[in-house]
C-alpha cells in the first residue's frame, strides 16, 4: 500500500534488491513523505494494511498455511530432470515456513545452506547441520541424511575436542598418499 499510493498499479512489478530494508526503515522511522495522503497517521495506516490482509486471509485462520506461500526447490539441477533418477536427487519442491520477513529468511531460490550453533561455553554442545547431507554423490547414504533435520529445524551435535570427537566416531576414512 505504500508503494501503491507512489506508483500506482504498477507498484506489483517493482522490486529491488534492499525491499525489505526500507520497509523496515520506514516502518521505523515513518517518515511523512511515505505515509499515503488519505491516511493521517502510520497508526491508521497500519490498521488499513491489517484490514486488506485479513481480508485476503481463509474465513478460518486455522486453514492459513504459510507453507504454500513460500515454497523451497532442493533438486539436482540435472539429474532431477531426469524422470527416474528425480526422487533420488533431492526432495523436490516443498512447502516450507519463513520468507524474506521473517527470522527464518528462506525462499524458493535462497536459504540458509547449513545451520550451526557454536556453544563458546562447551564447544562439544556445538551443533551443526548442512541442507541435504555430506554427500554431493546421489547414490551415497550421506546425501540427504541431513535434509529431514534441516527442514524440520533440528540439528546435531557436532563435535569439536579430541575426546568428544573419538567418542562419537561411527567409522574414519583415513586417505594416505601414494
Amino acid at each position: 500500500m505504500l508503494l501503491q499510493s507512489k506508483l500506482g498499479a504498477g507498484w506489483t512489478d517493482y522490486h529491488w534488491m534492499m525491499e525489505t530494508v526500507w520497509l523496515e526503515n520506514v516502518l521505523d522511522h515513518q517518515p511523512a513523505r511515505w505515509l499515503p495522503p488519505n491516511f493521517p497517521n502510520y497508526d491508521d495506516f497500519l490498521a488499513a494494511v491489517l484490514e486488506e490482509a485479513l481480508k485476503q486471509a481463509p474465513q478460518h485462520l486455522t486453514a492459513w498455511k504459510w507453507g504454500p506461500e513460500q515454497s523451497v526447490t532442493i533438486q539436482n539441477p540435472v539429474l532431477g530432470k531426469l524422470p527416474i533418477l528425480r526422487r533420488w536427487t533431492g526432495p523436490g519442491e516443498v512447502s516450507q515456513s519463513g520468507s524474506e520477513y521473517t527470522v527464518k529468511a528462506a525462499g524458493r531460490t535462497y536459504g540458509p545452506s547449513q545451520r550451526f550453533t557454536a556453544d563458546m561455553a562447551n564447544l562439544d554442545a556445538s551443533t551443526l547441520n548442512l541442507v541435504t547431507g555430506e554427500s554431493g554423490n546421489f547414490s551415497s547414504p550421506y546425501y540427504m541424511d541431513q535434509w529431514k533435520a534441516w527442514y524440520h529445524g533440528y540439528t546435531f551435535v557436532l563435535p569439536f575436542s579430541k575426546t568428544a570427537v573419538e567418542n562419537s566416531t561411527a567409522h574414519r576414512l583415513l586417505l594416505l598418499p601414494r
